[in-house]
């Protein structure tokens, strides 16, 4: 009989065990402890999103915040609708290698006539989209062919003035909306 408390008491104590929340070291104000983890970038390997390699994720109502650096940032559209604030500074962009860069002319000079050939796209100037082409072709001594290359590169890279295409955030707000239910 008294085998049979023990095994009770110690069944007791695993279930209570479980259901305590996780400690973290950076508790996300008016959310609850036990809506909350310590999350890092080693769960998600090459996946993780962010520049910081470590936060508090949490989740209330379907709001799912991760907290670093005493900063709790959005993750998902429900906790920007609950102000807080914007993960795009910590968020870390793709950013692909060229296929075929234009060897010849270094990086920042291609960068460089990529901003321009994209302005010459837009232009509303008297000087014409193909008049601008050319200026910037004979600028640089580069051929219409060596033009579209350097202009392939910088969509390939998302370089200035398109916008950067960030990593997603996806497996960090389905591992936060787990805190939801949870």
């Amino acid at each position: 009989m008294p085998q049979r408390a023990s095994v009770i008491v110690l069944l007791a104590c695993f279930g209570g065990c479980e259901r305590q929340p996780q400690s973290v070291t950076d508790p996300i104000p008016d959310i609850p402890v036990n809506q909350q983890r310590t999350i890092a970038r080693s769960e998600f390997g090459w996946q993780w999103p962010l520049s910081v390699g470590v936060g508090t994720l949490g989740c209330v109502s379907g709001a799912v915040v991760l907290r670093t650096d005493n900063v709790t940032y959005a993750l998902n559209d429900a906790a920007s609708a609950k102000g807080f604030a914007s993960v795009q500074p910590a968020q870390v962009t793709v950013d692909s290698g060229p296929r075929n860069p234009l060897g010849r002319v270094k990086q920042e000079m291609r960068m460089q006539i990529f901003a321009k050939s994209a302005a010459c796209n837009g232009t509303a100037s008297d000087i014409s989209a193909p008049a601008c082409r050319q200026g910037l072709r004979d600028t640089h001594g580069l051929s219409d062919d060596e033009l579209k290359q350097i202009e392939a590169e910088g969509r390939e890279r998302r370089w200035r003035p398109l916008p950067p295409e960030y990593r997603s955030l996806k497996p960090l707000v389905e591992a936060g909306l787990k805190l939801c239910s949870g």
